[in-house]
């Protein structure tokens, strides 16, 4: 047995997953990428069809009955394959009238009879409830058979029935009622009920393939019934054939799937092939499983109904049982969620609405959103109808088989077929006569077949087919006799054309009364002249594709008005309906029925009439027309307007040469002769030719008059006032005249502007490079006492031996240091604002930047206590070393400036081609409305540094402004009181041999002992620095020469040959750079002095040519331990024998 839990979860799954597919389908629509998937979307959905009867049913009743389960099947098939026309015109009615079910169907017919809806709908419902208890009693009677319990003979509550019905309730609510409007195709719902038809395909061909594969000699009881052939020719095989054919268009889920959802009736010819073939495969594996079944003593132990699910589980193929579990449920819940849909949109439109609408409470309670009132009662319509479907299970003697419950619910929806048979095909039916049909076969349906279910007939009760012929039977004499006792009314007729008209494959003549087509052209002949009167005829058959009838012949409706149309534009539209109705009242037409015949022409004419005045009134042209003889018969008030027409003058019937005469005696015509004028007007007019001419007015007012022909004769023209247009006309051509003159002189303003702006261009050019000039000389005047005072004061720590003097000094020399930052803070401001700062790219690892910020802040990070982290990466950038080093530089040292404890880390992360260095910090961090702020020139937030260093808010805008020309990404996180992280994102750049350092500074330490004895030369035009300089490195030890200029410099290299040298770059004007003394003092050989540049210019160009040279490079303020590291790394290699 399989759990009862188990088959819970897997049915809660099932409908999850049905739900997902009908969500797919609404929110990402299949059809318009795919479209070649609707035909067969639209074929699969007709399977909803087969139920819990075909897909467990049939195999019952073939157990029972051999092949009597074969009609369900074949009827559908033979409809669809010999039955196309009649589909193809039930779907074009269906969509020419926006027929939305059965009941809106049968109604429209026949005046959109309310009566017709509601009985209509009452008998679907009655039908529908049976057949909605045999789906509940198939799948709880399939999980009492997989997991062996008897919930049915228990109470309500432990019922399974019960909660399928519930649960396939609520599915149906999430499922069908989530929008208002069911004109609308539900592709959702189509595909979801497609898919659920391909399930339990596969289910039950996988169940017939594993019998087929099974079968062995014991199939002799299963072979004796089906050999048995004579019930095919029986009147009941027969009758349950006409009963499923009439199922398939008769159902209310059917007609909602199949007429309703109908995208395209194009769709029927592929469902023409693939519907027949699914039920073809349904009725074949149908054998395999009774044989099986039957050889096996199926039939012994268990109820014929549930051998789908009994055979694979007595057999050992607890799988299979459960796919056959699946299948049912698809078959249940398809038809469940259709019918629901069906049913819960005709009860609501049909019974409920207008009950509730008659209550003028229940209207101003509900207000505007009527909408969200349908959507809960078609909910709640279909939780009772469950709880309905349920009771009928309940309240039933005893089980009956699920056959028997699906030919009951098929002869009931069967009394529908008549009234759409005759509706489609027999102009003769009439309302009362449907109404009187579909009464007495639903009576008689009741009595011969529902009450017997409940064991209540009065009379004993008949076998089930026999009772559906009566009831069909009955159905259609009552229409027929009803029908013809009462005679069509002439509004049956002219509504049952609306729905033949179309549909019909060649046009059927009503007998419009007995009006002949003689009788009308001769009518029309009388008025209008034979020629007319027959081309009139003649246009009308050409139109509607007909050949022209005899003059015996029986007009139609559309004869007829078409005439009366024709004969209303010549004497009036009551003269016209005179002439007909006496025409016609000899012919067995009532005048009231011509009346009403005729009225709506009229109403059509005085429509169109009002519609021309309107549309005549609201042009801003003036119009006047005139008929063959030159007669006013139509104007406008424009045209009024225009020529000041004193009140009368233009009238019906007014000559138009009195118009013309009265206009030239007004001189609007000039000086000229007024009958030369008229006459001219005249002659186009008879001549019947087009001309245009305009005309300026005394009052200066130019008019455009277009006369135009009319095809019958007569004659129309528009006037327009064209004062504005020929103003503006004037206008262009008098500023054509002077464009020239214009052309130049603007061209003239525009050069003079252009040199203007040259001018101006190269003064700012001129005062930008002064303000270069400027800062970069004043930068190196300031620099120079700085360096000065930075030896001095490195001197001083070094030689005393008093503690406080050398606090003093070291405090001196740090505020040396922090001036020294704000001159370069301000320097690299000028030059990036002055656009003199240029980026250099190349490609070079990373790990060299950190190295040096490492050396540069690490030693600063320990005398504070804090922590210095930085990473080794392994990747090469692609940037320009100096000014991204620069950025960095600016990043690590904010971050020590304002961290009191903790550490500052530096490192990096890649993302994708790119490098992302990031710079965290443990300090108070920044809050988010000052976090824009910070990169803004001197913007210092007012939180001091905790080691009393200031600056001037230059530091980040630098970062920023050197990230903008370097094309990188700055950014910031920070939360205030946590830290903060500076991040760069640089491109990744590509991995190259390495090089060395630009100051072939070794990454040891170096032992001043190194330096002790070495000749040092130090050439500077400022006498303070040289002391300073000397003072320095005579206490490292060295021998030091200085010179202040280039004569004295070559003197002391060729006396002394110092092992070192120090040039300054800016020496006196009258001798040359330092540069250039370094190369004749030390040369290109190995074997004369080191040279080392020491500069206040901080540019990149003069970094380049030193490396180029070979000399390493110093910036003023000199660092004394860059310097000594520097002049020890250059001493040893001094000592170390070329090899």
């Amino acid at each position: 047995m399989v759990s009862g839990l188990f088959l819970s979860a897997l049915a809660l799954g099932y409908l999850g997953l049905l739900f997902a597919v009908a969500f797919y389908g609404e929110r990402r629509s299949v059809y318009p990428g795919r479209a070649r998937l609707r035909p067969y979307i639209y074929s699969f959905a007709l399977g909803v069809y087969c139920t819990t009867w075909t897909f467990f049913g049939a195999v019952g009743t073939a157990v029972r009955d051999g092949w009597s389960y074969l009609p369900i099947y074949l009827g559908p098939a033979l409809v669809f394959i010999f039955g196309m026309p009649f589909l193809l015109r039930l779907v074009a009615v269906a969509r020419a009238h926006n027929i939305t079910s059965i009941a809106d169907l049968i109604s429209s017919r026949f005046g959109k009879s309310p009566a017709l809806g509601t009985l209509v709908t009452l008998i679907a419902l009655t039908a529908a409830v049976p057949y909605l208890a045999l789906q509940y009693q198939a799948v709880g009677t399939s999980i009492d058979v997989l997991t062996g319990s008897r919930h049915a003979e228990a109470s309500w509550y432990a019922d399974a029935s019960l909660w399928v019905a519930l649960l396939m309730a609520l599915f149906a609510v999430l499922f069908g009622t989530r929008q208002l409007d069911v004109t609308e195709h539900h592709e959702g719902v189509m595909l979801a009920i497609a898919f659920e038809s391909v399930v339990k395909l596969l289910a039950f061909v996988a169940v017939g393939t594993y019998a087929l594969l099974n079968l062995d000699g014991s199939i002799g009881l299963g072979a004796t019934k089906l050999a048995d052939l004579q019930g095919i020719f029986s009147l009941d095989f027969a009758a349950s054939t006409v009963l499923a054919a009439a199922a398939i268009f008769c159902l209310p889920r059917q007609f909602l799937v199949g007429v309703v959802e109908c995208a395209d009736p194009a769709d029927l010819r592929t469902a023409r092939w693939v519907f027949p073939a699914y039920l073809g495969l349904f009725s074949a594996f149908v054998v395999p499983i009774v044989l099986l079944g039957l050889g096996s003593g199926l039939a012994d132990r268990h109820h014929p109904d549930a051998f789908m699910l009994v055979l694979p589980m007595e057999r050992g193929a607890p799988a299979l049982a459960v796919l056959a579990f699946l299948g049912g449920l698809s078959a249940a819940t398809a038809m469940v969620i259709v019918a629901s849909i069906a049913l819960a949109t005709m009860i609501t439109n049909d019974l409920l609405m207008p009950l509730l609408w008659r209550s003028r409470w229940l209207r101003s309670a509900w207000g505007p959103d009527v909408g969200t009132v349908v959507l809960w009662l078609r909910r709640a319509t279909i939780v009772a109808l469950a709880l309905l479907a349920y009771g009928y299970h309940r309240m039933t003697s005893a089980p009956a088989s699920l056959a028997y419950i699906g030919l009951l619910a098929f002869a009931a929806v069967a009394q529908f077929a008549p009234a759409i048979v005759a509706g489609l095909y027999w102009r003769g039916a009439t309302r009362a006569g449907v109404l009187a049909g579909l009464l007495v076969g639903f009576i008689v349906w009741i009595d011969r077949l529902l009450l017997p279910a409940f064991g209540t007939s009065a009379i004993a009760a008949s076998p089930l087919l026999e009772g559906a012929l009566y009831a069909v039977a009955a159905n259609v004499a009552a229409l027929v006799l009803v029908s013809r006792i009462r005679g069509v009314t002439f509004r049956e007729r002219m509504n049952a054309t609306t729905f033949l008209r179309g549909a019909l494959p060649a046009y059927t003549t009503a007998d419009a009364g007995g009006a002949r087509v003689g009788d009308l052209l001769a009518v029309a002949e009388r008025i209008l002249g034979p020629q007319p009167a027959e081309r009139a005829m003649r246009d009308y058959f050409e139109q509607a594709g007909r050949r022209p009838p005899r003059p015996g012949d029986a007009a139609d409706r559309g004869l007829l008005q078409t005439m009366e149309r024709v004969l209303a534009g010549a004497i009036g539209a009551s003269s016209a309906r005179l002439m007909f109705t006496h025409a016609l009242r000899g012919r067995g037409i009532a005048a009231e029925e011509v009346a009403e015949l005729l009225d709506e022409t009229t109403q059509e004419l005085r429509f169109s009439r009002q519609l021309l005045q309107a549309t005549m009134e609201n042009v801003s042209q003036g119009i006047a027309v005139a008929d063959s003889d030159g007669r006013i018969v139509a104007w406008n008030r424009r045209y009024i307007d225009l020529f000041d027409y004193p009140e009368g003058t233009v009238h019906v019937g007014c000559p138009v040469a009195d118009l013309i005469r009265f206009n030239a005696e007004r001189g609007e015509f000039g000086d000229g002769n007024p009958d030369v004028q008229i006459g001219k007007r005249l002659a186009h007019m008879r001549a019947g030719t087009a001309y245009v001419v305009q005309r300026e007015r005394r009052n200066g007012r130019v008019y455009e008059m277009r006369g135009q022909p009319m095809p019958d004769g007569g004659y129309v023209t528009t006037f327009t006032d064209i004062t504005d247009f020929k103003r503006k006309e004037q206008e262009l051509r008098e500023a054509k005249q002077t464009l020239e003159q214009r052309v130049e002189e603007r061209t003239r303003e525009l050069q003079s502007a252009l040199e203007a702006q040259q001018d101006a261009k190269q003064l700012a050019e001129h005062a930008n490079e002064t303000k270069t000039r400027f800062v970069a000389a004043a930068s190196h005047d300031l620099l120079q006492p700085l360096n000065a005072a930075r030896l001095f004061a490195s001197a001083l720590v070094e030689r005393s031996g008093d503690a406080g003097v050398r606090e003093i000094a070291g405090r001196i020399d740090s505020s040396m240091r922090a001036a020294e930052e704000v001159l370069d803070d301000m320097l690299d401001m000028a030059r990036l604002e002055s656009g003199t700062m240029r980026a250099d790219l190349i490609d070079f690892p990373l790990a060299e930047a950190f190295e040096h910020l490492e050396r540069q802040f690490g030693p600063l990070a320990e005398r504070r206590g804090l922590r210095l982290r930085v990473t080794r990466p392994r990747w090469h950038v692609r940037s320009d070393r100096v000014l991204l080093r620069r950025i960095l530089q600016n990043l690590v040292s904010n971050a020590l400036r304002y961290t009191q404890r903790g550490g500052v880390l530096l490192g990096c992360r890649r993302r994708g081609n790119h490098l992302v260095v990031e710079v965290w910090d443990t300090g108070p961090g920044i809050a988010d409305q000052h976090q824009r702020a910070i990169f803004e020139e001197f913007m210092k937030l007012d939180r001091p540094s905790p080691w009393g260093e200031q600056g001037l808010g230059l530091g980040l805008s630098i970062c920023d402004r050197i990230a903008r020309l370097l094309d990188l990404q700055l950014g910031l996180r920070s939360i205030a009181g946590r830290g903060s992280v500076f991040s760069v994102r640089i491109p990744l750049g590509v991995e190259r041999p390495a090089e060395a350092p630009e100051s072939a500074v070794p990454a040891g330490p170096v032992l001043p002992s190194s330096l002790v004895g070495l000749t040092v030369l130090c050439i500077d035009n400022e006498p303070e620095i040289l002391d300073g300089l000397r003072s320095l490195l005579t206490r490292w030890g060295m021998k030091v020469l200085t010179a202040t200029d280039a004569m004295s410099a070559l003197r002391h290299a060729a006396s002394d040959r110092p092992s070192l040298v120090l040039a300054d770059f800016r020496l006196s004007k009258s001798d040359p750079d330092g540069l250039e003394l370094l190369v004749a003092l030390c040369g290109e050989g190995n074997g004369g002095p080191s040279g080392v540049l020491v500069t206040a210019d901080h540019s990149a160009e003069l970094a380049q040519r030193a490396r180029d040279l070979g000399f390493p490079m110093l910036r003023k303020p000199v660092k004394p331990a860059a310097l000594r590291a520097l002049l020890g790394a250059l001493a040893a290699q001094h000592d170390t024998p070329a090899s």
